[in-house]
């Protein structure tokens, strides 16, 4: 009587008796769903972001930077507008010269062992360079205030030593596809102490390169007289007239006794060189 009793409370009640355990099994998976699902997306933006913490604050060593400013030469030539001189006999005197600065000067040229000149097409007196030995010139430079042999050396001797030693100013650079001749110059300028530091082994490699170094000074006073032109090049004209005064007194105090014979006339490929120059300036 007592079972059949419970059977009938059994059958009436069923619906109510499983009810509250579905529901909890319900509940308990969604609870089990949420906790997943938060520790799932969680972890792995936390690793994210430690990573990307990480890679940005990975210092550039000086031979990434190096690379960097080098790889602007294909971004600088892209420029639009730009025109450069074709290379032809032009890169074969220039070699001449950039070969014989470096070889006559092993123990100074640790990295570079060839050079490169690129001219380009532009009335404003302008030189730059880039590390991995390229150089820059412009018409102008070269038709207007290039006279002497020994002053194209004074000028590649110079940009020699900066591309050597990396000496240029680190920035931040974004790549855009190209860049103009104002930003590279920009990326190019030192402070004058920087640039007579410059000077002063420039001034020695051209000597030691058996040409004449009473033209460093000649050429710097004749940038001093021509303020106006060299305004891009320099970006602010006071400086060149520092240069000028801190390079003499330099010359003073110093000697620069070399028993290498020094060439005082410039040689014929030097005209053949800049009659070809004014010729493609055309």
């Amino acid at each position: 009587m007592v079972a059949k009793s419970l059977l009938i409370y059994k059958k009436k009640h069923k619906s109510y008796s499983l009810k509250p355990s579905l529901l909890a099994g319900v509940y308990y998976f969604l609870f089990a769903l949420v906790i997943s699902s938060c520790s799932t997306i969680r972890l792995p933006s936390v690793k994210k972001t430690q990573t990307i913490y990480k890679s940005g604050h990975v210092a550039m060593s000086s031979e990434d930077y190096a690379d960097q400013l080098a790889s602007l030469k294909t971004a600088f030539l892209s420029t639009p507008g730009l025109k450069i001189i074709q290379k032809d006999q032009n890169e074969k005197y220039l070699n001449e010269i950039l070969s014989e600065i470096i070889l006559k000067n092993e123990i100074f040229f640790k990295n570079l062992k060839k050079a490169n000149v690129t001219i380009i097409k532009n009335e404003a007196p302008i030189h730059f360079s880039l590390p991995r030995g390229e150089i820059f010139l412009s018409t102008g430079l070269i038709t207007k205030y290039i006279k002497h042999e020994s002053v194209l050396v004074c000028i590649l001797a110079y940009e020699l030593v900066r591309s050597e030693n990396v000496l240029y100013p680190k920035q931040a650079i974004v790549p855009v596809g190209y860049i103009n001749l104002e930003r590279i110059l920009l990326l190019s300028r030192l402070n004058v102490e920087e640039k007579i530091e410059i000077h002063k082994w420039a001034y020695y490699l051209t000597i030691r390169s058996g040409f004449d170094g009473e033209y460093y000074l000649s050429w710097l006073q004749t940038q001093n007289r021509n303020t106006a032109d060299f305004l891009l090049q320099v970006g602010d004209i006071n400086l060149i007239n520092q240069e000028e005064s801190l390079f003499k007194s330099f010359l003073i105090k110093s000697s620069a006794d070399d028993e290498t014979p020094i060439k005082k006339n410039s040689s014929k490929n030097f005209y053949s060189f800049l009659n070809r120059i004014r010729d493609q300036q055309l």
